[in-house]
């Protein structure tokens, strides 16, 4: 059986906390590591370009090779220049064109309900979309720094 690619969009600054619970790439990559070790999925991250590799063409074919995408939300990830106008566009254009399933995890309270997004343009659309009308791991009136850990490691199942 060919695996899934799973590509994980998150901000950095959501996975440099001194707290390693509070590392959330890190701990979703754990959670799916399992499905990985048994070829039933592909995690695909930044953190796998090699150096001197291009990192944007790198990051543009692994949205394209994903299946489906974890986006870690948070308001860092709100406030990223380089997803919005990177990575969403492309991300939204083939949830809309080719079924791509995208999953948003609450990390953090932040303006997830209110958060438009535009595509295939990330200034033009002329598409508009809110991550909002996608059901999401987590909610948004209890994100998941605001549970326990035992509580927020069953939401990153």
């Amino acid at each position: 059986m060919a695996s899934a690619n799973v590509f994980i969009s998150y901000a950095h600054a959501d996975n440099e906390s001194n707290d390693p619970s509070k590392r959330w790439l890190n701990r979703m990559v754990q959670h799916l590591k399992p499905l990985a070790f048994q070829n039933i999925i592909k995690i695909d991250t930044d953190r796998d370009i090699d150096l001197g590799q291009g990192w944007h063409e790198e990051i543009q074919e692994g949205l394209n090779r994903a299946s489906a995408v974890v986006l870690l939300v948070s308001p860092a990830f709100l406030d990223s220049t380089y997803i919005r106008n990177n990575e969403l566009p492309v991300l939204l254009y083939k949830a809309k064109e080719k079924g791509l399933k995208i999953i948003p995890v609450l990390l953090r309270p932040s303006l997830f309900t209110e958060a438009l997004f535009k595509y295939p343009d990330p200034k033009d659309g002329p598409h508009e979309f809110k991550l909002y009308s996608l059901q999401a791991a987590g909610s948004p009136s209890k994100a998941l720094n605001e549970m326990t850990e035992g509580d927020q490691d069953r939401v990153l199942l």
